[in-house]
């Protein structure tokens, strides 16, 4: 039951802001008490950050909407065209305003709804503002004040599964190495590298949906040192997943060239394997939030240039950066180019 109330949140802070909601606008006096809960249903989103985003944009549309239609519906009256051209007018403002299209839509909304309502109900526009407000506070009282959104642990979730997908891309460029690199299942692994690239940038995008969200938490100081940990060990994720694909980069290149010999083949599948192993253990450090720092049981793992050539492994390293860049932009085609 902790568990519920704790990981789905969603489930029954919609009903408790939309009960308090309703009782609260109607002692206050409003014959419109639905428009509370309404917006505190819509208010409620999966983050915190996200809930105040709606919820000030609910607020801020229902006044301006609101306030322009009771200023100007009495010189146009009520039917389809009049509605058109209040709509029309009022995205003209919000647009010349450079709001955000979330505003536009509940401006539409507001003007739609009290055109049509407030010649047969008057109380309806001061209801729709009230009700509308309380709502919003309702719902971000709840979302903020009882058990928020843990985005730390889906975060860290989501690192942890990009780590182990990482580890076993490894494996994967290992198994490919000793193989000899065949060119028919170079492509299959650089697919999957694309991949990987995009739960690397589904996981930086959680990373910044859980500070966005706690930077709204007044409670949440132990989270954001979490938080500031987990940011730390992403640019590790970063920095693994660049030099993955630059390996395979110029294992492509070395067999391409005919040059990558059985020794040197087996080695680096050696070599990728302890990475590999080195990159699961940091996982289950990273994967248990009590941990102080990652380590490692092969921490003491060194893979070094032989001292032949450890003197040239800096010029080579820019040479074939240099060369990555003028292919690039040599296989540039601009036949296309609109004239």
């Amino acid at each position: 039951m902790i568990d519920f109330i704790k990981y789905k949140g969603e489930v029954w802070k919609i009903p408790l802001a939309s009960a308090l909601s309703w009782e609260l606008a109607e002692l206050a006096g409003s014959k419109h008490p639905y428009l509370a809960p309404l917006t505190a249903i819509l208010s409620i989103q999966a983050t915190v950050d996200k809930s105040i985003q709606f919820a000030w944009q609910r607020v801020l549309a229902t006044l301006a909407g609101v306030l322009f239609t009771v200023f100007l519906a009495p010189y146009v009256g009520t039917n389809g065209w009049s509605i058109g051209l209040l709509l029309l007018v009022g995205m003209l403002i919000v647009t010349w305003m450079k709001l955000d299209r979330a505003i536009m839509v509940q401006a539409a909304l507001s003007i739609l709804l009290v055109m049509y309502f407030q010649s047969k109900m008057p109380s309806y526009p001061l209801d729709r503002i009230r009700d509308t407000f309380i709502g919003a506070v309702i719902a971000i009282a709840i979302h903020i004040m009882i058990f928020p959104p843990d985005t730390v642990s889906k975060t860290r979730k989501k690192m942890t599964h990009f780590a182990d997908h990482l580890s076993n891309h490894f494996i994967s460029t290992a198994f490919w190495v000793i193989e000899g690199c065949p060119s028919s299942k170079t492509q299959i692994l650089q697919s999957k590298l694309q991949t990987l690239f995009q739960e690397l940038h589904q996981a930086t995008t959680e990373l910044d949906n859980a500070e966005q969200s706690l930077r709204y938490n007044p409670f949440g100081t132990q989270k954001r040192a979490s938080l500031q940990e987990l940011t730390r060990q992403m640019k590790y994720l970063r920095s693994g997943y660049a030099n993955l694909s630059d390996m395979i980069r110029v294992l492509v290149k070395w067999s391409e060239r005919g040059q990558f010999a059985k020794e040197n083949q087996r080695i680096w599948a050696d070599h990728l394997n302890l990475l590999a192993t080195l990159i699961k253990e940091w996982e289950k450090a990273l994967d248990d939030s009590k941990a102080v720092s990652p380590v490692s049981n092969v921490s003491a793992l060194q893979i070094k240039a032989p001292a032949d050539l450890e003197k040239y492994q800096y010029p080579l390293a820019l040479y074939m950066n240099a060369e990555q860049v003028v292919q690039d932009f040599q296989s540039l085609n601009f036949s296309n180019k609109l004239v």
